[in-house]
C-alpha cells in the first residue's frame, strides 16, 4: 500500500499527460499578488520557463506542477518574499537556503522531516509544522489555523497553496535518497472539502487524499526512520533553491513508475489508511455504495472481508509492539476496546491479551 515513485534522469515526455497538473485558473490569485506588489506577470512567466503568453491562458489550461514552482521561485526573487505575500509576515529571499543547510547534516528521510519542521517555526516564530509519530507511521503535518494568512483562512488559493507546501515537503524528500528508493507514503490530508475539477496535484500521487481534515498532513510508514540520505551528494538537491529542487524533482518522475491498482486494492489502501465505512471509501473513490459493491462482487471480493483483513493485520502489528489496546481501539476505528476485543476475538479466537502471549 505504498506509493512507489521513482525518479529518472530523462526529460519528461509526452506533455502533461499521467503528471500532477493545477488549471491556470487555480493560480490566477498568484497573478494578482504579481500585479499588487507592482511586478510584471509576463516578466516572471517568462522567467519561468513559461513561453505562451499571459492572454492566451485561459482558466482551464493545464499548468504543470513543476512550472507552479518555478513562478513561485521567479516571485520570491523578484518580489523579495518568500510567501508571495500571502502572509502578513513576509519572508526574505535567503530563507529556503537556511533550510537547505539544517537538512544537510540529515542522515535519514525521518532527520529531514524534523529538520524541515523546525526550520520552518523558527522562521515564522510559531509551531506550525511538527512531525507527528504514532504507531507505524510518521506524518509532516502543518497546521495554519492561526497563520497570519493575507487572505481569507479558507479561501481556495490559501488551501492550494499548503496543499502545495506537502507537495513541496515530499518532493524535497524524493530528492534526497537513492533514486530507485521507494518513499512509503501512505496518506494525504487537506482541509479543502472536496478535489476541484482538473486537479491531479494530490491524486497523482496514487494513495488517498483525505479531505475535510483539520490540519494538512502526510503520513508516511515508520520506516521512514531507516531510509538513508546523503544531501551533498544528491545533484537534485545541488539547485540554486529549494523550489529548483522541487521543481526538477516533479520533472523526473516517471509516470510509469506509478503502480496500476485494482479496485480492491485501492479499497484496501483507502481502509488502511483510516477509511473504515463503506460510504466514505466509496466516496473517496467517486461512486456509489452500490456500485462499490457491485465492482468489488464483480472481483469476488466483498467490502466487509476486506475490512476485517485488514484491520486484524493492522490490529495484530500494533499488538506485536506492544500497544495498549485502548489506543489501537481508537486507531483502528472502534467505539472502545471491549468492541476491538469482541472483533479481535472473532477474527483470531482468542483475546488481544492471549494473542500477545502466544
Amino acid at each position: 500500500m505504498d506509493n512507489n515513485v521513482s525518479l529518472n534522469t530523462a526529460n519528461p515526455q509526452g506533455g502533461l499527460v499521467n503528471r500532477p497538473v493545477l488549471t491556470f485558473s487555480s493560480v490566477m490569485p498568484l497573478i494578482e499578488l504579481m500585479r499588487a506588489a507592482s511586478l510584471s506577470p509576463e516578466a516572471i512567466l517568462r522567467a519561468a520557463g513559461i513561453d505562451t503568453p499571459l492572454s492566451a491562458l485561459g482558466g482551464s489550461s493545464p499548468l504543470a506542477l513543476s512550472d507552479y514552482f518555478r513562478i513561485c521561485e521567479q516571485m520570491a526573487l523578484q518580489s523579495g518574499d518568500e510567501t508571495f505575500h500571502v502572509s502578513m509576515r513576509p519572508l526574505m529571499v535567503g530563507t529556503s537556503e537556511f533550510v537547505q543547510n539544517q537538512i544537510r547534516a540529515c542522515r535519514t528521510l525521518a532527520e529531514v522531516m524534523d529538520a524541515i519542521a523546525q526550520s520552518y517555526n523558527v522562521i515564522h516564530g510559531h509551531r506550525y509544522n511538527h512531525v507527528r509519530r504514532k504507531g507505524g507511521s510518521i506524518s509532516f503535518v502543518i497546521d495554519d489555523r492561526e497563520f497570519p494568512y493575507t487572505l481569507d483562512h479558507d479561501d481556495s488559493f490559501v488551501i492550494l497553496s499548503a496543499e502545495c507546501l506537502l507537495i513541496y515537503v515530499h518532493a524535497l524528500m524524493l530528492s534526497l535518497p537513492a533514486a530507485d528508493q521507494q518513499i512509503p507514503l501512505r496518506t494525504i490530508r487537506t482541509r479543502s472539502m472536496g478535489k476541484p475539477a482538473g486537479f491531479t496535484h494530490l491524486s497523482f500521487w496514487g494513495v488517498p487524499v483525505r479531505y475535510h481534515a483539520s490540519v494538512f498532513a502526510l503520513q508516511y510508514d515508520a520506516s521512514l526512520e531507516s531510509i538513508a540520505v546523503d544531501p551533498e551528494r544528491s545533484r537534485r538537491f545541488a539547485s540554486r533553491t529549494i523550489y529548483g529542487v522541487v521543481a526538477a524533482v516533479l520533472d523526473r518522475i516517471d509516470p510509469g513508475a506509478m503502480p496500476a491498482r485494482s479496485l480492491s486494492e485501492r479499497v484496501a489502501q483507502h481502509i488502511g489508511s483510516g477509511l473504515i465505512d463503506q460510504a466514505q471509501v466509496a466516496a473517496a473513490l467517486g461512486m456509489s455504495v452500490a456500485s462499490l459493491r457491485r465492482h468489488l462482487g464483480d472481483d469476488g471480493v466483498q467490502f466487509r472481508d476486506l475490512r476485517s483483513n485488514i484491520l486484524n493485520q493492522q490490529a495484530q502489528e500494533r499488538l506485536r509492539k506492544g500497544q495498549a489496546i485502548a489506543d489501537i481501539a481508537e486507531e483502528l476505528g472502534f467505539s472502545d476496546g471491549r468492541s476491538f476485543a469482541r472483533a479481535f476475538r472473532q477474527w483470531n479466537g482468542v483475546s488481544p491479551a492471549e494473542f500477545r502471549e502466544i
